[in-house]
Parts: C-alpha cells; structure tokens; sequence
C-alpha cells in the first residue's frame, strides 16, 4: 500500500494578476524619479503569493554641485504575504533582482564643460514592500497602494565626456543613488 502526501494540507484555488504601477514620490533630498513597473503575480499558497517583475525608473539628482541624469532597467522575483488570505487586503513582501543603467553626471555644475561623464552599472537589488490591495467591488481591479524601500548593490564603469583632454578616460564616480524609499500606487486585474 502506499500513500501520498500533499504538498500543503490545503487547497488553493487559482488566482492571478497581472499589476501595472507608478511611482514618484520619493521623500529622500535631491532626487526626482519616475518609476513605471509591470508585475505578474501568481497565488501560490491561500497566503502567499510570488512575482516577477518588470521596472524602468528614470531619475535625476541634483544637490546643487553634483548633478546625475539616469536611466536604469531591472527584472525582480520576490514573495508577497496576505494575511488576509487569497491576494486581499494588506501585504508585505520581497523580492531580489538584476538591474542595469546608465547615468551620465557632471560633477561640478559650476563647471560643467569641465567635469563631465557617462557611467552604467550593473547591479543587485533588494527591495521590500509594504502595501494593501482594495479591491473594487464587483469587479477583478485592485488599487494597491505601496511603499518601497530597497538597496542597489552596484558596480559600474564610467568614463569622461568632457572636457576634450579627458575624454575617453576612466573615472572613478560612484552613483549617489544607490538606496531608495519612495511611495507608488498600481493596478492590478484578476484572472
């Protein structure tokens, strides 16, 4: 005689979602982002939920000297927990992923043509997130409004733009965005 086990001593019922989001809201000094993310979110447990995602974010910091204009593009998995069970209600969770960018900077805005550079990066991010998902009765849209709080872990390659005796050689230049805390809202459609 044998005898099987399941995995979970429960069922879960299929549910998936697919969330579109924006954020822009990022309390820390000199910087303006515009973060555009698209998820895909599968109910793998009756509380847990996992992800992969997609991110553009474009940003600018400006502290009055040091001046960065970027572009960076990343893919994440991660986990979502619902106490509320069935991807409802509030969620915490986390996620881990690659990212790559490009910021051109110039180091002092006094001097521009004197101090120019490109650098891209390549980096891992690790990000937790703490939100709620409302859903809109009757229907399968969720509102989900959210906060992000994560770390890149980079390394990156820069070289001069300007002036015309520099241009070409290595810098040593390191992001001044390399952490984040930023506020977002997404959509997200059930199926």
């Amino acid at each position: 005689i044998t005898m099987s086990m399941p995995l979970w001593p429960f069922t879960v019922e299929s549910m998936d979602s697919v969330n579109f989001g924006y954020s822009g809201i990022n309390p820390l000094p000199h910087c303006n982002t515009q973060i555009y993310t698209i998820e895909y979110e599968h109910l793998y447990t009756p509380a847990i939920a996992v992800l992969g995602r997609g991110n553009v974010v474009n940003y600018q910091f400006d502290n009055g000297s040091y001046q960065e204009n970027g572009k960076i593009k990343g893919l994440d998995v991660g986990v979502r927990y619902y106490p509320s069970l069935s991807m409802q209600g509030f969620f915490t969770g986390g996620s881990f992923g690659y990212w790559a960018g490009h910021w051109p900077f110039i180091q002092d805005a006094n001097k521009p043509t004197e101090s120019q550079a490109s650098a891209k990066t390549h980096s891992l991010r690790l990000n937790i997130d703490i939100g709620d998902r409302i859903q809109i009765q009757g229907t399968n849209i969720s509102i989900m409004p959210e906060v992000n709080l994560g770390k890149f872990f980079s390394s990156n390659s820069c070289e001069y733009t300007a002036p015309a005796s520099k241009v070409g050689t290595l810098c040593d230049q390191k992001s001044e965005v390399d952490y984040y805390l930023f506020l977002g809202i997404a959509v997200g459609v059930a199926f």
